[in-house]
């Protein structure tokens, strides 16, 4: 599987969708509606109470609309793929793609490309943007680069995460608990760290580093205080991402090499 070969298959996936161009448009208006209604609630919350942990609305709208950013680049070539792998699996129908000549993990990251994710990136960079306009940031070339490279480590941990949710597969066949999981772990890093207590803030730090998604990174742009850890420590975050995703592909893989199919 060539970086070429990864374009071609989404250019034809795009097409396949713009045969049915309302039905993508609608989908894609329903989730910026849905979204957009997350967004109001949290902004209904901060002005009863004017901060949530001594963040303000654009900063909280700054820190929600990262982990939404991030989560939709990582979740459009894994969530689909990851969440469908437990009934391939179960089926044996996962057996067609070891008989091609090409890495499994890509090509079913590839084939399974979610476009409709477009959605979310477009809602959370929108609010992200304003959000910026807002916040009295200095915006050097290190805070810019800090910014993209946390974005793409970001996106690399919820790509990660699900990557290591669909191996489980690979063992237990049912994996689908561990998105729900998932899920409801991601709703943590709506709000700023410090409103959840410190047990909470070492899970998301440490067993499952959610909060390098978007907590550390807006943190230290935002000159936010970062649970005693030292301002140096917050260049780790771009590196966790790479990381974390090498794992869970390494452990995907790993998963296939012990796959006995459906009868095994």
């Amino acid at each position: 599987m060539t970086l070429p070969l990864f374009f071609k298959l989404v250019r034809l996936l795009l097409k396949e969708r713009m045969e049915y161009r309302a039905d993508f448009l609608l989908s894609i208006c329903a989730q910026i509606i849905a979204y957009g209604g997350d967004y109001i609630v949290i902004w209904m919350f901060i002005q009863r109470f004017d901060t949530i942990a001594g963040w303000n609305w654009p900063e909280i709208a700054f820190l929600y609309s990262i982990g939404l950013f991030t989560y939709a680049l990582g979740a459009s070539f894994s969530f689909v793929q990851m969440r469908d792998l437990e009934e391939q699996v179960k089926n044996g129908t996962f057996d067609s793609l070891l008989i091609k000549p090409v890495n499994p993990y890509l090509f079913l990251i590839s084939r399974g490309f979610n476009l409709g994710y477009i959605a979310h990136i477009l809602i959370s960079a929108s609010v992200m943007i304003w959000a910026i306009t807002q916040l009295d940031l200095k915006w050097t070339l290190i805070n810019v680069l800090y910014l993209i490279l946390s974005v793409i480590s970001g996106a690399l941990i919820n790509a990660g995460i699900m990557t290591l949710i669909g191996s489980v597969s690979f063992v237990w066949v049912r994996s689908g608990f561990l998105f729900n999981l998932f899920f409801r772990l991601k709703e943590f890093i709506s709000f700023p760290l410090p409103v959840f207590g410190a047990l909470i803030q070492i899970f998301l730090t440490i067993v499952i580093p959610l909060a390098f998604v978007n907590y550390y990174p807006a943190a230290f742009l935002l000159s936010k205080d970062t649970l005693g850890l030292p301002t140096w420590s917050m260049w780790f975050v771009p590196v966790v991402g790479p990381i974390c995703y090498w794992v869970a592909y390494r452990a995907w893989m790993g998963g296939v090499n012990k796959y006995q199919s459906a009868g095994g």
